[in-house]
């Protein structure tokens, strides 16, 4: 894994855990509930599609860096979770 990589990843993972502190803060009540519940329903079928286009991506052109991939699952996966909540906070 090359420099930049690694500094992607920390700066996810950093990103992540920032928004989780400041989330984890508010008055946890039955709307919050149900915001967490989609949000997390959200992410993992945006992880599940995630995966299974990168799969598709890594079959056809084998020479893509797997390091890569998984870097993008991750944020993928991180990621939809924060703008689902985003999301669902402003609809609601």
């Amino acid at each position: 894994m090359t420099d930049w990589e690694r500094c992607l990843a920390i700066g996810i993972l950093a990103a992540y855990f920032l928004f989780d502190f400041f989330d984890n803060r508010r008055v946890k009540d039955e709307r919050e509930e149900l915001i967490r519940l989609r949000s997390l329903e959200f992410a993992h079928k945006a992880s599940l599609a995630t995966l299974a286009a990168l799969a598709l991506a890594y079959v056809f052109f084998p020479t893509i860096d797997v390091q890569l991939v998984i870097l993008a699952l991750i944020a993928s996966s991180l990621y939809s979770e924060i703008a689902a909540k985003v999301f669902y906070r402003w609809k609601l």
